[in-house]
């Protein structure tokens, strides 16, 4: 059995995304921005209405990462004429530092090359973890972003890029 899989969403897989993005937001993300506004980022963001909006109306394209057979994350990639946007890669705790989310990234970067060879990303500016990981795959950060989502909630993000156009024209 194939140890890391990504799978287009159809709906029973983006129905099972969205029940483990409430778990994996929750255990995350509560620490850094509370369970009030985890709450209504799952709802808004994460939630099956959500992510089907997101599909309909902004060309997202999600995907279930799979280990040794089993859903353990989910990637939600739109494409922009400058970049492949990351919107979401995220990972189950017990699938952690297990190497899977480089492999995801490995396949976004062959699907950049296909364009700009550029992808940019959004982080929550307190996610130290989750930067450092970025930052040690080779992302920089381009600004700081505080963007309101409702509910007097901000979205306090650094604007993060890969540029692997280099590698694409000399490789």
């Amino acid at each position: 059995m194939e140890s890391f899989e990504l799978r287009d969403a159809d709906a029973a897989l983006l129905e099972q995304i969205a029940a483990l993005a409430e778990i994996i937001w929750h255990e995350h993300y509560e620490s850094i921005l509370g369970v009030d506004q985890v709450n209504y980022m799952v709802e808004h963001f994460q939630s099956l209405p959500a992510m089907k909006a997101q599909i309909a109306n902004q060309g997202y394209r999600y995907r279930g990462v799979f280990h040794q057979g089993q859903l353990c994350g989910y990637v939600a990639t739109a494409l922009n004429p400058e970049y492949l946007f990351l919107s979401k890669l995220y990972l189950a705790a017990d699938a952690r530092g297990l190497g899977l989310a480089s492999k995801v990234l490995a396949v976004l970067k062959e699907e950049a090359k296909a364009g700009s060879g550029r992808i940019q990303l959004t982080v929550n500016r307190f996610n130290a973890n989750s930067i450092a990981v970025y930052q040690k795959w080779g992302f920089v950060t381009l600004r700081e972003e505080k963007t309101p989502i409702g509910g007097g909630y901000f979205m306090d993000d650094y604007i993060m890029e890969l540029d692997r156009s280099e590698e694409r024209r000399v490789g």
